[in-house]
């Protein structure tokens, strides 16, 4: 029989208490690891969150600047802080979501800028972005209205989103949406718009359609494909709708301008000159027309309601805004038009000796200047000249 020395018995107690400490600590130790590593997919999911909130916020200023800019501002305060509805840019759905993360969504609001309260082309743009988690990542943009215009839609736009019924007549026309210098009659350093721009393709193919082979080279710019027939230079593109040129009107009438209520222009007339353009408005209820025996000039921009016909001789460099619904846009004389011209109306006729030329030197050195010193007066995009992460 073995003894087992009384030292060692008292032994035993020691070594369980020990093996229960190790236990402890391996369970203390296995928990931190897990709960760090719970933190760690925690802060890392979070930090995704955040990083993808910061990109859905910046894709909302940059929709919301892309949507003013397709038309262009005169008065940033007019045409977008008091015409959006609750100052919420106008998407599709709001908050809208990300075309591919659809889990994320944003909406832009915008205001006055507190800073420069005072100056009507100024305004801070609010984009909130929500997500997974339910975060929430808010920026801010302060934007301005820059001082070189858009591009205008065409050379000659019809601005409508009913059926339209374009005319031409004869020969002698030309429509061309490559750019030249009214100066020199040299190419342009812009690029070429569309001859005829139009809302909807519709209303595009029925102009096309309207061309004899003959006159389809008579309708160059953008597109313009020469050949027997040739291909003509018209598109539909995202111009300003009826309501914006309506908004774009008033911005231009609260401007210095000059009113001319005479139905008949007969004679030699000056509306602006290249030394002083003007904004010219012709309010007549029947329209304005420019007669057989008149010789007119004018440079800057011109506003005609209800409808323009020129039978005469018109020689403008600039901007000209036909306003109406039903009546005809009739260009049938001796017209020279350097820059752009737009009609709201139905129905467009061209023909006789008639040049429409897309002239960018006519509306930046003109049109865009016709509202006064200090002023600019064509719609152009706004830029974004600093931003802020504001959580």
């Amino acid at each position: 029989m073995t003894t087992i020395p009384r030292a060692m018995k008292d032994q035993d107690g020691i070594a369980m208490a020990i093996c229960l400490f190790v236990m402890a600590m391996l369970s203390g130790i296995t928990a931190a690891a897990l709960s760090m590593s719970r933190s760690d997919l925690a802060m890392s999911r979070n930090y995704r969150s955040a990083s993808q909130g910061l990109a859905t916020a910046e894709a909302g200023v940059l929709h919301a600047q892309q949507i003013i800019n397709r038309v262009g501002v005169i008065d940033l305060r007019n045409d977008v802080i008091d015409y959006w509805s609750g100052r919420y840019a106008p998407f599709s759905a709001n908050p809208r979501p990300m075309t591919q993360e659809t889990r994320f969504a944003y909406s832009v609001q915008i205001a006055t800028d507190p800073y420069h309260a005072s100056d009507r082309n100024r305004g801070l743009m609010t984009s909130t972005a929500t997500g997974a988690d339910n975060s929430v990542r808010q920026i801010e943009a302060f934007v301005i209205k820059s001082d070189i215009p858009n591009a205008p839609p065409g050379a000659l736009y019809l601005a409508t989103d009913h059926e339209t019924d374009a005319t031409f007549r004869g020969d002698s026309f030309i429509v061309n949406g490559n750019d030249v210098n009214y100066s020199n009659n040299q190419a342009g350093t812009k690029p070429a718009v569309p001859g005829i721009t139009t809302r909807k393709e519709d209303n595009a193919q029925e102009a096309r359609n309207s061309l004899n082979d003959n006159q389809k080279d008579n309708i160059q710019g953008m597109g313009f494909i020469p050949g027997d027939p040739a291909v003509p230079s018209i598109a539909a593109g995202l111009g300003p709708s009826t309501a914006q040129i309506t908004q774009l009107i008033e911005d231009l009438l609260a401007l210095p301008h000059v009113t001319n209520s005479e139905r008949n222009i007969n004679g030699i007339q000056t509306f602006g000159t290249e030394a002083s353009p003007q904004i010219t408005y012709f309010n007549n209820s029947e329209g304005a027309t420019f007669t057989a025996n008149g010789n007119a000039s004018g440079a800057g921009i011109m506003i005609v309601e209800h409808s323009l016909t020129i039978t005469g001789s018109l020689d403008f460099k600039g901007l000209i805004i036909v306003r109406g619904e039903t009546d005809v846009s009739e260009i049938t004389g001796h017209a020279l038009i350097w820059g752009s011209l737009w009609t709201t109306d139905f129905d467009v006729m061209v023909g006789g000796n008639a040049d429409v030329q897309y002239s960018s030197e006519a509306l930046i050195q003109l049109a865009n200047h016709a509202g006064g010193a200090g002023t600019t007066t064509l719609p152009a995009p706004v830029k974004i000249y600093a931003w802020r992460d504001v959580f």
